[in-house]
């Protein structure tokens, strides 16, 4: 029944995505982030889902781009410009760096297969955020991310609840164990990204039963992450919960969710997460942490003796004897995995490249306070937040984990991209003089401020939209 119910699924996509190609590629995103292939492996021995739903789409993409259907301005965004510098960088390393062909036990990933399969993710990347790009099409690919930390939310509770399995809890994998989520801690960080979208996902529902349900999914999610025992995920999620303290209205609803994470950390967190969890602040004694030290000096020192090329494409493991005398290991830091492997500009592309979509984020969920409070208004600031705080958490667990090639980091960026673009962030970016002196009359109710610009009693400021 599951295969039949595959193969229907596949089949209607493949007719959609050649006219609505952006149907395909969500589509796509949803099997590269919830893995299905590894949940319900049995049904898809024969099929390989991500290709079978994203061709389609391409050729539906290429036909609508050969018809100027497709606005290839949105590339010129500060973060589209960064993803080319780093696939430009990654790319050099691949082909140039020195300890790419070198063959020894350290030898962590395969940097061929690495390599073709990150120039899928990035060539998925390019294609999405160029339909992706208006309020109806954003809606729809937010529920990606929300259907999968829903859906795995359940399946890791049943893993503890129902199947008694105990210990660290990693996520789906086929029978050999393979997955994107074998790794406890990549498990992690998806419900750390994820638990603002249910949050704010719920506060855009107006009915009150739907509402209330999605958000009792939230304390379930914290569990899973308690089950991974993550102390990164862990860190990562008080971080978003203290951004999410800054950035709500309501101090007294930030400080109820604050109280419940930790009724639900004292109550849920089991002694594995417990005793993990205490040695967070002792860096200098636990093992853990101090092996992460050791690597990111290595890493540095791979910067100091190849700043262009880095070490090569998948290749920290194979020069880490060359640069401590530790026992090799990955750097645990997306940036120090990054700037060895890529490169310093690769290195500090990354930092750049979230730094300041996140700080673009800021500024247009405060400027979206502003506006007219429209449906359309309404969806635009509860996405934005849902990314300012899901990709500031996934940022704070990049501190302690290499995920350079997370796909659900660059499904974030898609969504940051496209919620930044369809709000006209970029054109109201000139316009921020105009806000803020805007502001007391705001409050006086002398001025409206909608999407088209200020208006006053006699006159319009525009807000020009698209202007990147």
């Amino acid at each position: 029944m599951t295969t039949v119910l595959l193969y229907a699924i596949l089949l209607l996509n493949a007719v959609a995505a050649l006219r609505y190609p952006w149907v395909g590629m969500v589509l796509a995103y949803l099997m590269a982030v919830l893995a299905p292939h590894d949940i319900w492996w049995w049904a898809f021995q024969d099929v390989r889902p991500f290709y079978t739903v994203v061709a389609p789409a391409l050729i539906g993409f290429l036909a609508a781009a050969l018809t100027g259907k497709v606005d290839f301005s949105v590339l010129g965004t500060r973060i589209n410009r960064c993803m080319v510098v780093l696939w430009i960088c990654f790319t050099i390393s691949y082909f140039f760096g020195p300890y790419v062909n070198v063959i020894n036990e350290y030898r962590f990933y395969d940097p061929a297969l690495m390599h073709a399969t990150l120039q899928k993710t990035y060539l998925t990347y390019f294609v999405t955020v160029l339909l992706i790009d208006r309020r109806e099409r954003l809606g729809v690919a937010c529920l990606v991310i929300i259907a999968t930390v829903v859906y795995l939310t359940y399946w890791g509770n049943a893993q503890y609840f129902i199947y008694h399995k105990f210990g660290r809890l990693h996520g789906p994998t086929t029978p050999d164990g393979q997955g994107i989520y074998a790794d406890e801690n990549n498990f992690a960080v998806l419900f750390v990204i994820g638990f603002p979208f249910l949050f704010y996902f719920g506060q855009h529902l107006k009915n009150v039963f739907l509402k209330w349900a999605v958000w009792a999914v939230i304390p379930f999610s914290w569990h899973v992450v308690f089950l991974t025992a993550s102390r990164g995920a862990l860190v990562g999620i008080a971080a978003v919960l203290l951004l999410f303290a800054m950035r709500l209205k309501r101090k007294s609803v930030a400080l109820i969710v604050l109280a419940a994470f930790v009724g639900a950390f004292v109550w849920q967190a089991g002694d594995v997460m417990k005793s993990r969890s205490a040695t967070i602040t002792e860096y200098e004694q636990e093992d853990s942490a101090e092996a992460r030290l050791q690597a990111w000096a290595a890493a540095i020192g791979m910067m100091e003796a190849h700043p262009l090329t880095g070490v090569g494409f998948a290749s920290f493991g194979q020069a880490f004897p060359d640069f401590s005398d530790k026992r090799p290991r990955v750097a645990h830091n997306t940036f120090f995995q990054i700037g060895g492997e890529w490169g310093i500009a690769a290195g500090v592309t990354y930092l750049v490249l979230v730094l300041s979509a996140l700080n673009a984020l800021r500024k247009n969920g405060t400027r979206l306070r502003l506006l007219s409070d429209s449906e359309e208004t309404r969806l635009y600031y509860h996405v934005n937040e849902a990314c300012l705080l899901g990709l500031g958490g996934f940022f704070v667990c990049s501190m302690f984990l290499s995920l350079q090639g997370y796909e659900v980091l660059y499904y974030l960026l898609v969504l940051s991209n496209g919620v930044l673009w369809a709000s006209g962030y970029f054109g109201a970016k000139k316009a921020t003089g105009v806000l803020e002196r805007a502001r007391p009359a705001v409050r006086r109710g002398r001025i409206r401020i909608g999407p088209a610009g200020v208006r006053g009693a006699d006159r319009q400021i525009p807000l020009k939209r698209r202007e990147v």
